[in-house]
């Protein structure tokens, strides 16, 4: 969570008087109910670019007050029950993030969140979009599909009409735990395979598994927007740590006790950074020495283009402290809604019966389908077929970004479905040139609007997301030019605050 205070250095008013009463403020009118949780005083204090002891001093009047309250390493949050009997919303009135309190009496209330951005933040789709994440429809092989969905149910009979096992379908689980051992050096049972919902629901499942509270949560900065709000909905104390060219900085985690490590290693969400072998064993060292566990997202590893992949996390595992996640939103279509979780064999079946508390499993027909498509080769030459298409685009883009601004800082290109393009010297604000491109027909993301994270906001003002997969190159050449000249634009309305320059050629 973020909170947008505002301070006036000649109100004559302390800063922490200002932070407690706009605090206390935002309380009383409901646009922070009781039990939701606060950001931690050293990201607030760095948001607000001020010291940390005025957050935490507001936070013991606050506190002293009885209008929040510390639960220890949850962290601190609106106390259930406010002093003041001016606490309210308007009924049927919106809340600050806009939406409808749903008018319960405030002792039901205990979840506080955001949901994280997968489709686009509007209707309306710009004319050439790098919305991220998203793959080519027409490679979607439609009429295979077809083919494999009738054959399936013409012979289904009572599969359609009973409940399955909520784990996921038996083949399709074998099926799994033979690609991954054939692609990603993942030797697992298919007992420890679960079927979800894709990632985001496999993430649900294992944080069921996890003490979550009580245990501090180490995750990447920036990070992947769905399990940053995710962690935090559930209570977790969360502690940014740092990525560079090589991934997470295995080095600034700490030592001292056990935690949970949540990780992109394969395409580090949002920057692109693969994570290096040496630091994938140092990582895995660190979670043996703690006796702590690492969540491993490995959402893009098919898309490799320009080397192998390195073996998974899971793969190099020998201590069972890995989770990882899998899914076929980007490999083959995100509307399957299928993905996948490989869980400690010691774990499995716990595994299994949160699964079945969660839901009664995923729709037989399309696992039926998917197990098929995998067996026959199918989904192998899929892969194959579309890698070859998005390395195309993805040539494309460098080239064009290349020829427009010349030494263009671009990360992120050794696979998955997107780029990071950070912004020329002295550009303006990625959230301004996000708007400004969306008038011109373009659509490119600042990192929060792209499923991205930045807790403390300094990467996420120079960098803009592109997602090139579901963009063909024609559009893609026309959009960059369209680019450099609204930057062009922007240079002489803003001139002499804004100093950066193009190649004289392009």
């Amino acid at each position: 969570m973020e909170l947008d205070l505002r301070f006036d250095k000649d109100a004559g008013q302390t800063l922490q008087t200002q932070a407690f009463e706009q605090i206390r403020n935002l309380i009383l009118k409901g646009f922070l109910r009781p039990g939701m949780i606060l950001p931690p005083t050293r990201l607030l204090a760095q948001q607000l670019s001020i010291s940390r002891n005025t957050i935490a001093l507001a936070y013991d009047r606050l506190s002293a007050e009885g209008y929040i309250e510390s639960r220890g390493r949850a962290g601190t949050f609106v106390s259930q029950s406010v002093p003041d009997e001016s606490l309210s919303a308007d009924a049927g009135g919106e809340t600050q993030s806009g939406a409808r309190g749903v008018g319960l009496p405030s002792p039901l209330l205990c979840f506080s969140g955001h949901p994280p951005v997968v489709s686009r933040p509007d209707a309306k789709q710009p004319l050439i979009d790098f919305w991220v994440g998203r793959s080519e429809p027409s490679s979607f092989p439609l009429e295979t599909w077809r083919r494999l969905l009738l054959r399936k149910i013409s012979v289904g009979g009572s599969k359609l009409t009973e409940y399955g096992d909520p784990a996921g379908l038996s083949e399709l689980r074998v099926a799994i735990a033979n690609h991954l051992a054939r692609t990603r050096g993942v030797v697992v049972s298919a007992e420890q395979i679960i079927v979800t919902s894709g990632s985001q629901d496999a993430l649900n499942l294992i944080c069921r598994l996890l003490d979550v509270p009580n245990h501090p949560f180490y995750i990447e900065n920036p990070c992947y927007q769905g399990a940053a709000f995710l962690f935090r909905s559930l209570g977790a104390n969360l502690h940014p740590i740092a990525v560079d060219q090589q991934g997470i900085v295995v080095d600034k985690l700490p030592r001292s006790h056990a935690g949970v490590a949540f990780v992109t290693p394969s395409h580090q969400y949002p920057t692109g950074a693969t994570l290096s072998l040496e630091r994938r064993l140092a990582l895995l060292e660190w979670a043996n020495e703690t006796n702590s566990v690492i969540i491993e997202d490995d959402y893009d590893s098919h898309f490799r283009y320009d080397s192998r992949p390195i073996t998974a996390l899971a793969g190099l595992d020998q201590d069972r402290r890995v989770f990882y996640l899998g899914t076929f939103s980007k490999s083959l279509a995100a509307g399957l809604r299928i993905g996948f979780t490989v869980v400690p064999h010691h774990l499995a079946q716990p595994a299994r019966i949160v699964k079945s508390q969660m839901n009664h499993g995923q729709a037989w027909l399309d696992q039926a389908v998917l197990t098929e498509f995998i067996e026959s080769g199918l989904y192998d030459r899929h892969l194959r077929r579309a890698r070859k298409l998005y390395k195309s685009r993805r040539d494309c883009l460098i080239e064009s970004l290349q020829q427009v601004f010349g030494n263009a800082e671009i990360s992120g290109a050794e696979g998955g479905l997107h780029v990071v393009w950070k912004l020329p010297h002295g550009c303006s604000d990625a959230a301004v040139v996000q708007q400004r491109a969306r008038l011109r027909g373009v659509g490119i993301y600042a990192l929060n609007s792209g499923a991205a994270h930045d807790f403390d906001g300094s990467a996420s003002r120079q960098m803009m997301v592109l997602g090139y997969s579901s963009v063909k190159e024609k559009d893609i050449v026309v959009a960059v030019n369209r680019l450099g000249e609204l930057l062009d634009d922007m240079r002489s309305e803003f001139a002499p605050y804004l100093v950066f320059s193009r190649p004289k050629s392009a």
